[in-house]
């Protein structure tokens, strides 16, 4: 073991003696110290038995897609919005939202104490229309053709008193679940009618009741101008809901022939994705991307594109056999990512070279250095360690080298 100066067995005396040095000199040595500290790293000088290390992949055949990405929002197949078509007061309401309902189902409903009194007055006009009429029916054409067209008009105006009773109750078109409740009981209405669209056109903002098929799901998507030429209705699509990890699948329903602005300003295409069945994890009013499955060929033999050489026109790659690489001229087809099609040179179970490593024997070098804490520094994979500076020398356990092997 060596000796320790009078400094080495005394910090104390050796900080006494540093705070005496000027301070200019004080950060000069500080720096030097935590260099030496530090250490430094190089490469050992290789020798005759330098090792390589060789990087291979085994050809197969398998089945690859093309597709076209896009992003959309996930949105019932039916989505009706319903609302009263006569001015009153709303009397009841029998739903909120959420809630599931059935065909029939009623939804709420306005006083139809007036709109009853005008279906009565309609009646009574048509009965009076057909009475004239039939007292006039020996009379002048021109009378005849007055009363006839009397009573029509008040066809036309019981048939409308009729449906605006009716329609001061709302009912459920189709068994459904209620997304959205606009009225309270005490709420006046006006005239507006109801809507029940298809989710591809887009969802009514319409002040009423909203009712939507959840299992009955659509993707609305765009898609890019330059990508839109490849998609046809029928074409596949695997769908991810945006936050989670397990797909699922639908078929492109539409695919749209006017454009409209991105928030770039790019041109894109809105695309319909019908989904198949009804799974669970997919939500109305959500995100999702969408990859649509353009071209799909099966046992198609691949090379790791990584693998690949090229010199002038010639593509190639290095076959490996019995430790023996042997450059290989390869024709190529569709690139897949990270594969790519070969059309010649290669068969299944072929053996090919992606990278070759060569390590020098000596390995890399850390040499621990002049330490701060503990003891010298020892070498990584063959390195010399470092020689203590402050008491023990080294960095915390042996520098920043290792143990040498």
């Amino acid at each position: 073991m060596p000796s320790l100066s009078s400094s080495e067995r005394n910090p104390g005396a050796l900080l006494g003696r540093l705070r005496t040095v000027p301070r200019r000199w004080w950060a000069i040595g500080v720096v030097v110290v935590v260099l030496a500290a530090a250490g430094w790293i190089r490469f050992a000088p290789g020798s005759s038995s330098s090792t390589t290390q060789e990087i291979t992949a085994t050809i197969a055949t398998g089945t690859y897609k093309t597709t076209v990405s896009a992003t959309g929002t996930i949105t019932p197949v039916r989505d009706t919005v319903l609302s009263f078509t006569s001015s009153g007061t709303v009397t009841r309401v029998a739903v909120k939202a959420g809630q599931k309902v059935l065909r029939g189902d009623v939804l709420a409903k306005i006083d139809a104490t007036a709109l009853r009194a005008q279906r009565d007055a309609a009646e009574a006009q048509l009965t009076a229309a057909n009475s004239q009429l039939s007292e006039d029916s020996g009379g002048t054409t021109a009378q005849v053709s007055a009363d006839e067209a009397s009573v029509a008009s008040a066809t036309s105006a019981l048939r409308q008193a009729q449906d605006a009773v009716a329609n001061a109750t709302l009912t459920a078109p189709f068994t459904g679940v209620v997304s959205a409740v606009s009225y309270a009981v005490g709420d006046t209405v006006g005239s507006s009618q109801g809507s029940d669209q298809n989710a591809a056109s887009g969802g009514s903002t319409t002040t009423g009741v909203t009712v939507i098929s959840p299992t009955k799901l659509l993707v609305d998507a765009d898609v890019s101008s330059t990508d839109i030429s490849q998609l046809k209705v029928g074409m596949q699509a695997t769908i991810t809901p945006t936050g989670g990890t397990t797909p699922v699948y639908g078929t492109v329903s539409e695919v749209g022939s006017i454009a409209s602005a991105s928030d770039t300003g790019a041109a894109q295409f809105p695309v319909v994705i019908a989904v198949t069945g009804s799974p669970t994890g997919l939500y109305p009013g959500a995100s999702a991307t969408v990859a649509i499955t353009v071209k799909q060929a099966t046992n198609v033999l691949t090379v790791p594109t990584q693998a690949l050489h090229t010199s002038g026109t010639s593509t190639y790659v290095y076959t490996v056999k019995n430790g023996k690489k042997t450059r290989t001229t390869v024709t190529l087809g569709t690139a897949y990512g990270a594969q790519t099609e070969v059309l010649s040179g290669l068969k299944a179970g072929d053996v090919v070279s992606i990278i070759t490593i060569t390590l020098p024997a000596g390995g890399v070098t850390r040499n621990g250095g002049t330490g701060l804490f503990n003891r010298g520094g020892t070498g990584t994979t063959g390195g010399t360690g470092g020689a203590g500076g402050f008491p023990g020398g080294g960095n915390f356990t042996g520098g920043f080298g290792g143990a040498g092997q």
